[in-house]
């Protein structure tokens, strides 16, 4: 297992994931963001009708380039893949979004591949549709909070809690059937302050291993090769269908995909 920083969770230090850039297109072109974004939570998908990217630094703990090592990744052991293959997992952060999200869906059935959705309460509640067809085409979905608030670790027991209880909530009523098995902490990998409150509501700690640097948006072929240069079996693969603009992100999966199948490995879903 690689122990690669993550975007998500390795821009810590600065709220990374929720991060504020204003200089992205507009996010939502449904319109259907007209009740505002929360305070603390860029989710891409805002009132007032910036494309708020959640990432805009890097944490103290990188070196600003490569994947420098950050320990202590919390993620499930992966099931073997079909044929001797090397398992690896895809997971996609902060939607959903109504323009990526599926793109990046039509892309993972057309190349029969499955995924994990780590999705963002209020971005459930502005596109239940999209929840439900992550669920009704086999994708698993990850509490990723309400609020995709970056100081959650700073916040009350009650507050996380609430964070969490909130965005099963939404799940459960954009899609009944969903059974949701892990979370993911905004910003960076899970902490002391919020795991035990993670296990108290029976959910399973899903950190990642390689982080693509999706948000700081390279071209396509920078996300292939930095996926190709790094990956290892078992490694949990961090991307985002939200937050952002992820255009490149959506040119770069089908590249993935194939590279990734040519070289050995294959998507799977993990196991709580």
């Amino acid at each position: 297992m690689s122990n690669n920083t993550s975007a998500d969770g390795d821009d810590a230090a600065s709220g990374s994931d929720d991060a504020i850039s204003s200089d992205a297109q507009t996010d939502d072109d449904d319109s259907d963001d007209s009740g505002g974004g929360s305070s603390g939570s860029d989710d891409g998908d805002g009132g007032d009708g910036a494309d708020e990217d959640r990432h805009g630094t890097e944490s103290g703990s990188g070196d600003g380039g490569g994947f420098p090592d950050t320990g202590g990744a919390e993620v499930p052991e992966l099931p073997a893949g079909p044929g001797g293959s090397s398992p690896v997992t895809l997971t996609f952060d902060d939607g959903p979004h109504p323009t990526y999200t599926p793109q990046i869906l039509d892309m993972l059935a057309a190349h029969e591949a499955k995924a994990v959705f780590c999705v963002v309460g209020e971005q459930v509640r502005r596109h239940p549709e999209l929840v439900r067809r992550v669920v009704d085409e086999g994708h698993a979905l990850c509490n990723h909070s309400y609020s995709h608030d970056a100081e959650l670790k700073t916040r009350s027991v009650e507050t996380i809690e609430q964070e969490i209880s909130d965005t099963a909530a939404a799940i459960a009523e954009a899609a009944p059937d969903a059974d949701v098995a892990f979370f993911r902490q905004p910003a960076m990998y899970v902490t002391p302050e919020v795991a035990p409150v993670v296990e108290d509501a029976g959910l399973t700690v899903l950190d990642w291993t390689l982080d693509t640097r999706d948000w700081k948006r390279p071209d396509a072929s920078t996300i292939v090769a930095d996926i190709l240069d790094q990956v290892q079996p078992g490694d949990v693969i961090l991307l985002h269908d939200g937050g952002g603009d992820r255009s490149n992100t959506v040119k770069a999966l089908a590249q993935v995909l194939i590279a990734l199948r040519a070289a050995g490995y294959e998507p799977v879903l993990p196991t709580a």
